[in-house]
């Protein structure tokens, strides 16, 4: 008669993360199963290879759109909110940065296949911000003129501002430089 599973595949993968962050793709199942206080063998039936363990551990974290884009239409000023939205979508790329470059370090890791089988953050957000500057154009708030160029480079700003923290580059005031790029921005999307 089997036994009951005392840890979950979360607490597993959640203790996995956790090494697999801290020693990259060298982290040993051993190492792993002594962490969590299992057998390596008990990785291996529950996830099959070390790599499918490896891809289900650093999977990506979820994007909470909503709370990301908890504004209304129409209200306030539009640069205030892009200043909002930015530094929550900084926030999640600091939270994701470190898993997707520990992820990209694998040598099976293909970024078609990621794509592929995963919605890619970045591609949720600039759909979710173009849809958002849209419809602040469409109550004559923003100009309706490269609209895509204008969210491309803010994203790729506030991703780059994650990923030198993420490589231990040194600090800067993301608020108010944030603040500054917006505004920069903002000269191409004033109605």
């Amino acid at each position: 008669m089997p036994r009951n599973k005392t840890i979950s595949d979360d607490e597993i993968i959640t203790i996995a993360r956790t090494l697999f962050l801290k020693n990259g793709i060298n982290a040993s199942t051993r190492d792993i199963a002594k962490a969590v206080g299992i057998s390596e063998a008990i990785i291996y039936q529950r996830f099959g290879t070390k790599e499918d363990f490896f891809f289900t551990a650093m999977e990506l974290p979820k994007i909470e759109l909503d709370s990301i884009f908890c504004i209304q239409m129409g209200e306030g000023k539009v640069v205030d909110n892009l200043i909002c939205i930015s530094l929550r979508i900084v926030d999640y790329f600091r939270e994701a940065m470190p898993i997707f470059l520990t992820l990209i370090s694998h040598p099976s890791f293909d970024m078609q296949t990621f794509c592929q089988k995963h919605n890619v953050p970045a591609m949720q957000l600039s759909n979710k911000l173009i849809k958002y500057l849209v419809e602040e154009s469409k109550l004559g708030r923003v100009s309706q003129n490269n609209l895509k160029a204008a969210v491309n480079l803010l994203l790729s700003h506030l991703h780059n501002i994650a990923f030198y923290e993420a490589i231990g580059a040194p600090k800067t005031n993301v608020d108010s430089d944030v603040a500054d790029t917006i505004s920069l921005i903002w000269n191409g999307l004033a109605p």
